[in-house]
C-alpha cells in the first residue's frame, strides 16, 4: 500500500493484525498438543517393540495421581489401542505398532500443514507491521510540516 490510509482504515489494519496474532497463538498451542501426541505415539511404538518378545516382565503401572502399582505383564504379544471416539480394540503387538506408526505419520502431516499455516500467518502479521510503521512514519512526517 503506497497511499496514506484513513484513521478508520488504519484501525481496521491493526484489528486484523490482532486477529492474526491471536490465530497464530492458538495455532502454536494446537501444534504443541500435536507434537505431544507424536511423542506419545513414538514412545508407545517403541515400548511395544521392546516388550513384544518378552515372556514375563515386571513393571510399574500408573494408576493416577502420580501413583503406581507393581504389575506383571503376562501377554506381550497383544495390546489395546485407541481407535478414536473413545473406542479401543485389542490387537496383536504388530498391528498395534502399525496403528501407532500410521497415526504418527498422519500427525506429522498435520503438523507440517499447521507449520505452513503458522508461517503464512507470520508473513501476514509482518506485512501489516511494515505497513503500519510506514503509515505512522508518514503521519509523523506530515505533522512535522504543520
Amino acid at each position: 500500500m503506497d497511499k496514506q490510509l484513513t484513521d478508520e482504515e488504519l484501525q481496521r489494519l491493526m484489528t486484523q493484525h490482532d486477529e492474526y496474532r491471536a490465530r497464530a497463538e492458538a495455532l502454536a498451542e494446537q501444534m504443541e498438543a500435536v507434537q505431544i501426541s507424536l511423542i506419545e505415539c513414538e514412545r508407545a511404538a517403541n515400548t511395544i517393540d521392546v516388550l513384544k518378545n518378552e515372556d514375563e516382565v515386571m513393571s510399574f503401572v500408573p494408576i493416577g495421581a502420580s501413583s503406581f502399582v507393581h504389575a506383571r505383564l503376562v501377554r506381550s504379544d497383544r495390546a489395546i489401542v485407541g481407535l478414536g471416539a473413545g473406542i479401543s480394540a485389542e490387537v496383536s503387538a504388530d498391528a498395534a505398532r502399525k496403528c501407532l506408526l500410521d497415526r504418527k505419520e498422519k500427525l506429522t502431516k498435520i503438523l507440517e500443514q499447521m507449520n505452513q499455516a503458522l508461517s503464512d500467518l507470520s508473513k501476514r502479521i509482518q506485512a501489516i507491521q511494515v505497513e503500519a510503521s510506514k503509515q505512522i512514519e508518514a503521519r509523523q512526517a506530515d505533522q512535522a510540516y504543520i
